[in-house]
């Protein structure tokens, strides 16, 4: 009722995820932080093991797009984080 026809049927796109291939200071910090904190632990999403390895050698995995699956990891939990998804 609110919104036209148009703008409720049309095709629906997805919503792209800054791709970062290398990731360095001050990024790496902040990706640290992020998962290192207090909300990411209790949340328990991810192994604290393949994290430590992510963080451990931050450049070396890639998505299957040749993303950089630590930034990917990270982009989540700070999303997490900041929308009080706990």
């Amino acid at each position: 009722r609110l919104l036209p026809k148009e703008v409720v049927d049309r095709p629906k796109g997805y919503f792209p995820v800054p791709a970062l291939t290398h990731l360095e200071e001050p990024f790496l910090s902040i990706v640290r932080d992020a998962l290192h904190a207090p909300e990411a632990k209790e949340r328990g999403l991810f192994r604290p093991d393949f994290v430590e390895e992510l963080l451990a050698n931050p450049n070396e995995r890639r998505t299957p797009v040749k993303s950089n699956v630590l930034w990917q990891v990270a982009l989540l939990e700070m999303w997490l984080q900041s929308n009080g998804v706990g």
